[in-house]
């Protein structure tokens, strides 16, 4: 079984579900693979978590006033309000429908029906002391679904960057566009494949994605050492651009080298002359 077979039963194999055979080869895949154990070790917290949470119930009273369809109605308009992130660009559609689709989430939505629901009933009837706590509680919800849908974007990129598929390498790459703050397995990932990926275009996709992380020390000098060995002239053009950009100084050194590199092309020792003058 592969990293992507473990994922779809992770949560059955957890609970003990799982044919003994297949259960077999999950443990023994966990056992040779960091990345899949310590993702079976984060979902075990997760799902011991929520088995342990206090169940918080309607009182009678909310009961008594609102009937069946209109709670029903409250939980999906909890729901819609959840997946609303003013801050951003609303997420595509078909990825919020992946991401409840799969086990994961289907348990997350669970959660987040009943307390989004509950919560709004109860800031109904009892009024704005309620209505803060309401909105307290669906603002710790919100910060859940968040962090599972970043999580959701790391597993696919690390997952999917092996690919055999050059256009499946470049769709894990872009997840790094869902995060704003990914860590360092995931910058190491994307740093892999810009050093090392065959196809240029699966580079150049991780060298774009990277960019939007240089306000960060180590990824800067990480792309200065990328630079000194890269031979591709659209990525050296790219890196140059970016690395004068952010006034790199410590990029000049590899600049010179490429220039005096006789193998360069011109339009790349053109590009590094203009960043030279600048830097």
């Amino acid at each position: 079984m592969n990293c992507k077979d473990i994922q779809a039963v992770m949560i059955d194999f957890l609970d003990q579900a799982l044919p003994a055979d297949v259960a077999a080869e999950v443990k023994e895949h966990l056992g040779s693979c960091a990345e899949c154990s310590r993702e079976a070790g984060e979902l075990q917290v997760l799902l011991t978590t929520m088995k342990n949470r206090e169940q918080q119930l309607p009182s009678p009273a909310l009961r008594e006033n609102f009937n069946t369809m209109l709670q029903s109605e409250l939980n999906m308009e909890a729901m819609s309000s959840l997946l609303q992130t003013p801050e951003k660009e609303e997420q595509p559609r078909g990825r919020m429908i992946a991401f409840f689709s799969s086990a994961i989430g289907r348990a997350a939505a669970a959660v987040i029906l009943i307390a989004g629901g509950i919560g709004i009933g109860m800031a109904i009837k009892t009024g704005p002391a309620s209505n803060m706590v309401a909105k307290n509680d669906i603002d710790s919800l919100k910060t859940v679904v968040h962090e599972m849908e970043r999580k959701m974007n790391e597993q696919e990129l690390l997952s999917g960057i092996d690919d055999e598929s050059a256009s499946e390498r470049i769709k894990a790459v872009s997840y790094a566009d869902q995060m704003s703050s990914p860590d360092q397995n995931v910058i190491d990932a994307l740093f892999n494949s810009l050093n090392n990926d065959k196809n240029v275009n699966v580079r150049l996709a991780a060298l774009y994605s990277l960019s939007r992380f240089t306000d960060r020390h180590i990824v800067r000098d990480s792309l200065v050492s990328s630079l000194r060995i890269q031979t591709e002239p659209i990525i050296q053009v790219v890196l140059i651009n970016l690395l004068t950009e952010k006034r790199e100084r410590n990029a000049i050194g590899p600049i010179r080298d490429i220039m005096t590199n006789k193998k360069t092309l011109k339009e790349v020792k053109d590009a590094a002359q203009k960043s030279l003058t600048v830097l």
